[in-house]
């Protein structure tokens, strides 16, 4: 049994209410108190947000790949018409992840002892997304969970195709760059005193420049460990911010708003929003909780708190879109995309389209930032480079000018 803080309205006179339910899930934990009569703006597992910091630090997070390869075995099992333990057993044993293996044995376990695959999954995969096991469950309650599987099959794999796109396109650039930062490194901290010794046994003034790379060169031959200890602690003090709301959300936020990357993060938090949305209804979830899931599994927490807004207004009655402009974080695209869809009747493949052209965006997006950068980078060299060469040179001008 969990424990979840929440805030709320009464239906009948609209005051705000405070408390704590206990629930086996947040789901139903919100329809106790819907059953209650309250209007829920906002609701936290107690403990919550050190787990959501885990997930999102790779704490035994499963990859979307092993998720799609795991996914599509479920349903050709399942068509075939063998028992979900014995599916549980056979996908276990096929498994390279040793800890989803260990998972799948514990949930085919439960599953024998009479627990559901949804609550087994969950009580087991503290590793596993919410999008999936929110989708096992509605795929159990509509008994379509062989064409969940194939959905979630598709899903995992176009998010990790569009992960790998992204990765491959940054990898020429952070190699650059880190060998960059070796070499100047190397330069300073043991080329540097050479000279500069070399450089003071003569008894010349030095130009500004070559003071200014002297000390510089001091600096971190002496204070390298402050540098270091510097960095650590701010990874260290961003990490342990996040289990603060007000700095997680602020922290969130900022990855939004940067110069080209927030674009990117930006784009990717609409795929994410789009796909999820589009599993979570092709599997029968209504909308309200399908928003809950998609809220709680975006990588992005500020994004995905704004999507968690939006809830008590779909519980008021009123449309998505109608929502999501309220909030204004999403991209406007999307936000129509969702209002046609709703007119429509026709939301869930319109959401699976917006999640295309936003996985088109991501790519497109990154390539045009890499092709930004890698030239960026190439002047900084460069100039790093003529720094350094321009204060090793000039003494040795100076000198040369003396002795004719």
């Amino acid at each position: 049994m969990k424990t979840f803080n929440y805030t709320a309205r009464a239906l009948e006179g609209g005051g705000e209410v405070t408390g704590v339910a206990e629930a086996n899930t947040r789901e139903e934990a919100l329809r106790q108190l819907r059953d209650n009569g309250l209007i829920v703006e906002r609701i936290t597992e107690v403990g919550d947000s050190k787990r959501d910091l885990d997930l999102r630090l790779g704490g035994g997070k499963t990859k979307e790949k092993e998720l799609s390869i795991t996914c599509n075995q479920f349903a050709i099992l399942l068509k075939a018409g063998l028992p979900i333990t014995r599916t549980l057993e056979l996908i276990a044993n096929q498994t390279d992840d040793k800890t989803l293996a260990q998972v799948l044995k514990n949930a085919a376990d439960d599953v024998a002892a009479g627990y559901s695959l949804s609550d087994s999954l969950q009580k087991n995969g503290d590793g596993l997304p919410t999008t999936f096991i929110e989708s096992v469950r509605a795929g159990e309650e509509s008994g379509s969970l062989e064409t969940v599987f194939r959905r979630l099959s598709r899903y995992y794999e176009t998010t990790s195709r569009t992960k790998a796109k992204v990765k491959s396109a940054m990898i020429y650039p952070t190699f650059v760059m880190v060998i960059a930062v070796v070499v100047v490194a190397i330069i300073m901290i043991f080329a540097v005193p050479v000279f500069s010794s070399t450089f003071e046994s003569m008894g010349q003034e030095l130009p500004a420049i070559t003071q200014f790379v002297v000390a510089s060169s001091d600096f971190w031959v002496h204070w390298w460990w402050l540098v270091a200890i510097l960095i650590a602690a701010a990874v260290i003090g961003v990490k342990l911010g996040k289990k603060n709301d007000g700095f997680h959300l602020w922290w969130s936020k900022l990855g939004i708003m940067v110069p080209v990357l927030g674009r990117i993060n930006l784009m990717s938090a609409a795929s994410e929003y789009s796909g999820t949305m589009s599993v979570m209804m092709s599997a029968g979830l209504p909308i309200v909780r399908a928003v809950g899931v998609t809220a709680r599994s975006m990588t992005n927490y500020y994004m995905g708190q704004s999507l968690e807004n939006t809830m008590s207004g779909l519980e008021a009655g009123k449309t998505l879109a109608t929502c999501l402009r309220a909030e204004d974080t999403l991209p406007e695209l999307a936000i129509e995309m969702t209002a046609v869809g709703e007119q429509t009747g026709a939301l869930e493949n319109t959401m699976e389209v917006i999640s295309e052209y936003y996985d088109n965006e991501v790519e497109t997006s990154t390539g045009r930032a890499m092709s930004i950068l890698e030239p960026m980078i190439i002047v900084v060299l460069a100039v790093i480079v003529f720094v350094l060469l321009l204060s090793v040179y000039l003494p040795l001008f100076g000198m040369y000018g003396s002795i004719q």
